[in-house]
């Protein structure tokens, strides 16, 4: 077998190879200035490279206060590289942050690198197969409970009807009717809410997320009207399709919208909603790469305390007085049927963000040289 001549190989771009990389790139010049930045430090920051680059390294430091040490024992100690940990703030995003020493041909030092890995996109992966599994066995569960009390209850409701219908002209007796009724009926609205948290249908069908997305805020739109609240868009055009039901995205963003507007103060609300291309992560096998679309929903309300950030999406959590703690379960659900993920911060300016990830509708084909990898 022969083998290709190396002198007629041609040297591989190297800004096209840190392109490509996962994790966050970040090159600093000599003189503490920001040189390159690759996508993926992009979809860490949240900031554009185009705007970065030329700006004093110190930029980032109102997002990442803690990358000045980093960078501080970088220059002061004798290390060819110093490891620091921290939260980006302006994405909420955790990460190890790995600077070392740019040298340039002759061996002198010549500015920094700085690589930020992204430790949520790691546990989520994870947490998404523990989530999917879970939910498989749940849903069995929860859908043979729902209608084992489904067809006793409308015994129950009956029942109470004939008994008041006995006791009309007992009205202090009667009204005892009308409680279990109006209880009954209680209990039929949280066993339908059960029963929506079964997994989506398996018909998928390829989707323009922006369409699903005017037609929440369309049918969200009065009541935003009544309670004095402005819906805002910052759409990404060019974003793929993604692969989908429409009722259930549909259902996914207006529990999410919903649960924006109930947060907003009346009168001066604002809600945002965005899309644009994930590129923090994707996920590789041996036959494709999955690429994922990010939709936000950033509201203007009071933010979330941490409890209510770890148990907002499980199933009767509620802070809020009459509610019945599923709609943020059922789009958890739904996210997680779609092979998608969802979760919520506090935005940097106040309010809470939630964040819902969807893997687009043509994956790319992974290369057949190298191994699957995420």
């Amino acid at each position: 077998m022969s083998h290709p001549d190396p002198s007629t190989l041609r040297p591989p771009d190297f800004e096209l190879v840190l392109a490509s990389l996962l994790g966050g790139v970040i090159v600093v010049s000599a003189d503490d200035r920001i040189s390159f930045v690759n996508p993926s430090a992009e979809g860490m920051l949240q900031r554009s490279g185009s705007v970065l680059i030329g700006q004093p390294v110190s930029v980032l430091q109102r997002t990442m206060p803690w990358l000045a040490d980093v960078l501080a024992h970088l220059k002061a100690g004798p290390e060819s590289s110093v490891r620091g940990e921290g939260r980006i703030s302006r994405g909420g995003v955790d990460v190890v942050a790995v600077a070392a020493v740019l040298r340039d041909r002759a061996g002198k030092p010549d500015g920094a690198v700085l690589v930020l890995h992204d430790l949520g996109s790691r546990q989520w992966l994870y947490d998404h197969e523990l989530a999917r599994s879970r939910l498989a066995e749940l849903d069995g569960l929860v859908s043979r409970v729902a209608h084992e009390l489904n067809n006793p209850l409308a015994g129950i409701r009956g029942a109470a009807q004939m008994l008041g219908s006995k006791l009309a002209e007992r009205p202090e007796l009667a009204r005892y009717g009308e409680m279990i009724v109006r209880q009954a009926d209680r209990m039929s609205v949280l066993i339908q809410g059960l029963l929506a948290l079964e997994a989506p249908p398996s018909r998928m069908e390829t989707l323009n997320i922006h369409r699903v997305l005017n037609d929440v805020i369309l049918l969200a739109q009065t009541e935003a009207e009544q309670r004095g609240v402005e819906i805002g868009i910052a759409f990404d055009p060019s974003l793929p399709e993604v692969r989908g039901s429409h009722d259930q995205l549909q259902q996914l963003f207006l529990n999410l919208l919903k649960n924006a507007l109930a947060a907003c103060p009346a009168g001066e609300g604002r809600i945002t909603v965005s899309t644009r291309m994930e590129n923090r992560f994707y996920i590789e096998t041996a036959s494709e790469r999955l690429r994922y679309i990010l939709v936000d929903v950033l509201d203007n309300g009071p933010g979330l305390d941490e409890e209510t950030r770890t148990h907002m999406f499980t199933p009767f959590f509620s802070r809020r007085e009459g509610g019945s703690g599923l709609g943020l379960a059922i789009a958890h659900n739904i996210a997680t049927a779609h092979k998608g993920r969802i979760w919520a911060d506090n935005a940097e300016g106040g309010g809470a963000r939630l964040h819902v990830t969807l893997p687009v509708a043509e994956p790319r084909r992974a290369p057949a040289s190298e191994p699957a990898s995420v």
